[in-house]
């Protein structure tokens, strides 16, 4: 197989941009990042966790939103700090009492939805260990219109663990742009100190 001069050329740029990739974050002082072999498939795991993190997180499933954490997950929010399964299920099923009185309540023009969507994933894995910082949004509804809005938006900060052979949050706090207690610090979340540093 012959390659052209462009290949040739393409091949020996992508050979020589992870040393000097490598060699700038020395330089400036950043840890060089590095992805394992496995990190493709364990983040594509951890964004499926995400995913029915907030499917669970919409339809007010508690059971499958606790699910979603180790047995003494942690979950610090603008509710407060919930540990285990039980107190996570438990926020979740009083929240679904509250959305279906508000939903009962405006059932006569337009039921009220509520979906939330997460992007910007930055991912570090360590083994069986992870940590990861993302946006999160919240599109919601006019009860009385339908005309959809974007209700409220922040970050989530999380550590995860595979279980078993399945990622799960050990630790997922949630800031929240629209809540003055929970906004977020003006230090770039993705370069935070790593715990017991």
């Amino acid at each position: 197989m012959h390659l052209s001069k462009l290949a040739l050329a393409a091949i020996a740029g992508l050979s020589l941009s992870t040393p000097l990739a490598i060699a700038w974050a020395a330089q400036h002082g950043e840890e060089a990042i590095v992805y394992g072999p496995n990190y493709g498939n364990d983040r594509a795991e951890i964004e499926d966790l995400m995913s029915r993190y907030l499917y669970a997180f919409d339809w007010q499933d508690g059971e499958a939103y606790a699910a979603t954490f180790t047995e003494d997950g942690i979950l610090d929010f603008a509710g407060g700090v919930e540990h285990g399964h039980a107190e996570l299920k438990k926020v979740m099923d009083d929240m679904a009492v509250r959305e279906k009185a508000k939903a009962d309540a405006s059932f006569p023009y337009h039921r009220q939805r509520v979906r939330h969507y997460v992007t910007n994933l930055v991912l570090e894995i360590d083994g069986d260990t992870a940590r990861s910082t993302s946006y999160w949004w919240e599109f919601n509804n006019d009860a009385r219109a339908g005309r959809p809005y974007l209700g409220t938006y922040g970050h989530y900060e999380d550590e995860l663990k595979k279980v078993d052979g399945r990622w799960l949050f050990a630790r997922r706090k949630i800031y929240n742009e629209e809540n003055p207690n929970m906004r977020a610090t003006d230090d770039n979340p993705v370069y935070r100190p790593k715990p017991g540093a």
